[in-house]
Protein backbone atom coordinates (compact mmCIF):
# COMPACT_ATOMS: atom_id res chain seq x y z
CA UNK A 1 0.00 0.00 0.00
CA UNK A 2 3.01 2.24 0.81
CA UNK A 3 4.35 1.89 -2.70
CA UNK A 4 0.86 2.64 -4.35
CA UNK A 5 0.85 6.02 -2.08
CA UNK A 6 4.64 6.64 -3.60
CA UNK A 7 3.07 6.25 -7.13
CA UNK A 8 0.24 8.37 -7.01
CA UNK A 9 2.33 11.06 -5.34
CA UNK A 10 5.06 10.72 -8.39
CA UNK A 11 2.43 10.31 -11.03
CA UNK A 12 -0.89 12.18 -9.87
CA UNK A 13 -2.78 9.70 -11.69
CA UNK A 14 -6.40 9.25 -10.75
CA UNK A 15 -6.88 5.34 -11.41
CA UNK A 16 -4.15 4.54 -8.98
CA UNK A 17 -6.47 6.54 -6.12
CA UNK A 18 -9.23 4.58 -7.08
CA UNK A 19 -6.71 1.24 -6.53
CA UNK A 20 -5.90 2.84 -3.02
CA UNK A 21 -9.78 3.07 -2.18
CA UNK A 22 -10.61 -0.06 -3.56
CA UNK A 23 -7.60 -1.35 -1.29
CA UNK A 24 -9.00 0.54 2.05
CA UNK A 25 -12.26 -0.07 1.94
CA UNK A 26 -11.88 -3.64 3.34
CA UNK A 27 -10.48 -2.55 6.55
CA UNK A 28 -12.29 0.44 7.12
CA UNK A 29 -14.90 -0.66 10.90
CA UNK A 30 -18.59 -0.80 9.83
CA UNK A 31 -21.60 1.75 10.35
CA UNK A 32 -21.35 5.14 9.27
CA UNK A 33 -20.06 6.67 12.56
CA UNK A 34 -16.56 4.50 12.36
CA UNK A 35 -16.52 4.70 8.35
CA UNK A 36 -14.17 6.81 6.93
CA UNK A 37 -15.06 10.01 4.99
CA UNK A 38 -12.84 9.58 1.65
CA UNK A 39 -13.88 12.80 -0.32
CA UNK A 40 -17.14 14.97 0.36
CA UNK A 41 -18.38 17.27 -2.72
CA UNK A 42 -21.49 19.47 -2.12
CA UNK A 43 -24.66 17.96 -0.48
CA UNK A 44 -22.52 14.04 -0.50
CA UNK A 45 -20.18 12.21 1.40
CA UNK A 46 -18.49 8.94 0.44
CA UNK A 47 -17.75 7.03 3.17
CA UNK A 48 -15.61 3.67 2.94
CA UNK A 49 -17.44 1.04 5.84
CA UNK A 50 -17.16 -2.62 6.31
CA UNK A 51 -16.24 -3.75 2.47
CA UNK A 52 -18.19 -1.20 0.28
CA UNK A 53 -18.27 2.66 -0.35
CA UNK A 54 -21.40 4.36 0.71
CA UNK A 55 -22.75 8.04 -0.86
CA UNK A 56 -24.33 9.94 2.38
CA UNK A 57 -26.44 12.86 0.38
CA UNK A 58 -28.28 15.32 2.35
CA UNK A 59 -30.54 17.89 1.20
CA UNK A 60 -33.07 19.88 2.61
CA UNK A 61 -36.23 19.02 3.20
CA UNK A 62 -39.12 20.02 0.56
CA UNK A 63 -41.38 21.37 3.52
CA UNK A 64 -39.29 23.62 5.56
CA UNK A 65 -35.91 23.03 7.47
CA UNK A 66 -35.85 19.58 7.80
CA UNK A 67 -32.49 17.49 6.02
CA UNK A 68 -33.12 14.89 3.94
CA UNK A 69 -30.54 11.65 4.08
CA UNK A 70 -30.52 9.58 1.47
CA UNK A 71 -27.43 6.63 1.79
CA UNK A 72 -26.97 4.18 -1.12
CA UNK A 73 -23.83 1.81 -2.16
CA UNK A 74 -21.77 2.78 -5.05
CA UNK A 75 -19.00 1.02 -7.01
CA UNK A 76 -15.50 2.35 -6.44
CA UNK A 77 -15.43 3.49 -9.93
CA UNK A 78 -18.51 5.51 -9.63
CA UNK A 79 -17.24 7.69 -7.78
CA UNK A 80 -16.29 10.95 -9.52
CA UNK A 81 -12.67 12.17 -10.18
CA UNK A 82 -13.27 15.21 -8.67
CA UNK A 83 -13.91 13.91 -5.39
CA UNK A 84 -10.68 11.82 -5.36
CA UNK A 85 -8.60 15.06 -6.02
CA UNK A 86 -7.54 15.57 -2.55
CA UNK A 87 -6.42 11.87 -2.52
CA UNK A 88 -4.56 12.10 -5.57
CA UNK A 89 -3.24 15.63 -4.56
CA UNK A 90 -1.76 14.77 -1.34
CA UNK A 91 -1.81 10.48 -0.68
CA UNK A 92 0.37 10.49 2.40
CA UNK A 93 -2.22 12.89 4.30
CA UNK A 94 -5.29 10.84 3.27
CA UNK A 95 -3.25 7.94 4.53
CA UNK A 96 -2.13 10.04 7.35
CA UNK A 97 -5.84 10.66 8.38
CA UNK A 98 -7.31 6.98 7.63
CA UNK A 99 -4.54 5.33 10.60
CA UNK A 100 -5.52 8.08 13.01
CA UNK A 101 -8.77 6.89 12.19
CA UNK A 102 -8.66 3.55 12.58
CA UNK A 103 -6.12 3.90 15.72
CA UNK A 104 -9.26 5.51 17.17
CA UNK A 105 -11.35 3.10 16.14
CA UNK A 106 -9.19 0.43 17.80
CA UNK A 107 -9.27 1.68 21.40
CA UNK A 108 -12.92 1.38 21.43
CA UNK A 109 -14.10 -1.32 19.12
CA UNK A 110 -14.65 -4.86 21.19
CA UNK A 111 -11.40 -6.80 21.58
CA UNK A 112 -12.92 -10.16 19.85
CA UNK A 113 -14.02 -7.78 16.50
CA UNK A 114 -13.35 -10.16 13.67
CA UNK A 115 -11.59 -6.86 11.99
CA UNK A 116 -9.32 -6.13 14.42
CA UNK A 117 -6.83 -8.02 13.25
CA UNK A 118 -6.71 -6.77 9.38
CA UNK A 119 -6.93 -3.10 11.20
CA UNK A 120 -3.92 -3.79 13.29
CA UNK A 121 -1.68 -5.57 10.56
CA UNK A 122 -2.32 -2.80 8.11
CA UNK A 123 -1.12 0.30 11.12
CA UNK A 124 1.93 -1.97 11.75
CA UNK A 125 2.63 -2.57 8.07
CA UNK A 126 2.17 1.34 7.89
CA UNK A 127 3.88 2.46 10.70
CA UNK A 128 7.14 -0.05 9.98
CA UNK A 129 7.61 1.46 6.82
CA UNK A 130 8.00 5.41 8.18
Amino acid sequence: MKTLVRELKVSGRAELAYELVNQIKDICPPGIEWGFELARLPGVSYIAENGRIVALSISRGEFGPFMDTRMREVAVESIPAEALAGIVSDPESFLDALTSHLIQWLRSSPKNHPLRVKVEEFIDAISEKR
